[in-house]
């Protein structure tokens, strides 16, 4: 569910951004600066709303590392109450680390004699104060990247072990149920290694990009690499809306429970639609 809000969230914002990079839409006659409006209604929601997506991907990656590590006792390590509870901290504490970025900006016309909205600073030192949105930016990012990477070495390894171990332990009379377990153990790798494999993808391009801008500094600012910063975003971009949109292609074609239930809510929908017909 929170994921789904994530990434629902974070392809709208997507959407309303690319409206707003239009030409035609930058050109209109609009009361308003599209470039700032842009940047505190679209990209920095759609940053919060990615960062958010990624920080739950790294969650249910770690969740489903202690399903295999600690099989019998990761229900009373992750209860249902603490799953809501880490969920809620994860929005909350992504939305309020990127708060610096609206407390210095404001959308607001710069004098009375003025008829364009544009951006207004609140405050002459907003870079310190920018700085430290962008600093927990590349930390959340980093850290989320790496739990979900070595989380998922984890799980691929240890179902690996489990798998081999069970294939030399099972007797041959129950050759059957040897198969069903090597099958069932061949099936959870391949979702969970192509849901990782997919979010590390997706994400190393802008861990990448962060890292080369924290270490060079110029690579933002210096107007010899606009080319190559912008190509980069694009790209950026692109993957993360991609990320976004086939987690639920993934599950529905790995996972016979999801799909059940998804056939199920929408087989619901188009036998009420009948009736009423």
């Amino acid at each position: 569910m929170s994921l789904a809000v994530s990434d629902l969230g974070s392809l709208l914002t997507l959407v309303w951004e690319s409206i707003t990079l239009n030409p035609y839409f930058i050109i209109a006659p609009i009361p308003f600066d599209s470039e700032d409006v842009r940047y505190l209604t679209a990209a920095v929601p759609h940053a919060i709303f990615v960062r958010i997506a990624w920080w739950i991907t790294a969650f249910v990656t770690f969740e489903r590392c202690l399903c295999i590590v600690i099989p019998l006792k990761v229900k009373q390590v992750i209860t249902a109450r603490r799953t809501l509870v880490i969920n809620l901290t994860i929005f909350v504490v992504n939305f309020l680390c990127l708060c610096p970025i609206f407390i210095c900006r404001s959308l607001a016309k710069k004098n009375s004699t003025s008829t364009r909205v544009e951006t207004v600073y609140c405050t002459d030192d907003y870079f310190p104060i920018e700085k430290i949105g962008f600093t927990f930016n590349v930390v959340s990012q980093f850290s989320a990247f790496i739990i979900d990477l070595v989380c998922t070495i984890a799980i691929i390894q240890i179902l690996s072990m489990k798998s081999k171990w069970r294939s030399e332990t099972a007797s041959t009379s129950a050759s059957g149920s040897k198969a069903g377990f090597a099958s069932r153990d061949k099936k959870i790798i391949k979702m969970i290694g192509l849901i990782s494999g997919i979010f590390i993808l997706c994400s190393m391009p802008s861990c990448v990009n962060y890292a080369v801008t924290v270490t060079f500094w110029e690579y933002s600012q210096d107007k010899r690499y606009i080319n190559i910063n912008l190509m980069m975003w694009a790209l950026i971009v692109a993957l993360e809306a991609i990320n976004s949109s086939v987690t639920i292609l993934v599950y529905y074609n790995m996972s016979s429970k999801y799909k059940m239930v998804f056939k199920q809510m929408f087989s619901k929908k188009e036998q009420v639609s009948r009736e009423k017909h």
